[in-house]
């Protein structure tokens, strides 16, 4: 039988270690985390080292051509302030200056389709060797447009070409750019200018 004397002995022991072992495990609680840890430093480290946004560009805004009105029957343009009238024949009208022109006439196609129409006006006036298609293009804002281009016809111009459909209308615009332009031939951002310009004006009837 064990001594009364060396039962609490062993009691007493016992009894310590456990309150060391607590006293340990409080002391590497969450309480008191490691520095390392912090989630406040991560965090200001995170912020420290993100890229500053990049800002967007903002798109260039296109100012409608407001030269003499150009009308043709379901739809309407404007010309360039520095054209003049080259020709009326009422449903065709052209104007010009010294660097580029345009032409403005309704179509009579039948097309089902924008894409339609497109192929058909090109196939009228030269086949794809000569009227080169390009991404379609927005008029007057709103208004889808095919877009073809010929440097062939003429070695001293550029030639653009655009289709509109409406509704049971069509529209056709011819801009060209003179590459012998006087009194210079206009850079390459220039004459998109011009083309933007001329196609912004456009309106229908109904606008």
């Amino acid at each position: 039988m064990t001594p009364r004397g060396t039962r609490r002995c062993s009691l007493l022991a016992v009894a310590a270690v456990s309150l060391v072992a607590l006293a340990t495990g409080c002391g590497a609680s969450s309480a008191d985390p490691d520095p390392s840890d912090s989630p406040t430093k991560d965090a200001s480290a995170s912020t420290s080292e993100s890229p500053s946004p990049t800002p967007s560009a903002t798109s260039t805004v296109v100012e409608p051509a407001d030269g003499r009105l150009i009308k043709v029957p379901g739809a309407s343009m404007h010309a360039l302030a520095t054209y003049k009238r080259v020709s009326d024949y009422g449903i065709v009208q052209g104007y010009n200056d010294g660097q580029s022109s345009v032409t403005f006439s309704p179509s009579l196609t039948r097309a089902a389709s924008l894409d339609a129409f497109a192929k058909e006006w090109i196939k009228e006036h030269g086949g794809p060797k000569v009227k080169v298609r390009q991404d379609d293009t927005v008029a007057g804002g709103k208004y889808s447009a095919w877009h073809v281009v010929d440097t062939v016809h003429d070695p001293y111009e550029i030639q653009h070409d655009f289709g509109i459909m409406f509704l049971d209308s069509a529209w056709l615009i011819d801009i060209k750019i003179y590459l012998d332009g006087t009194p210079e031939t206009l850079s390459e951002d220039e004459q998109q200018q011009v083309i933007d310009s001329l196609l912004a004006s456009f309106k229908t009837d109904l606008d």
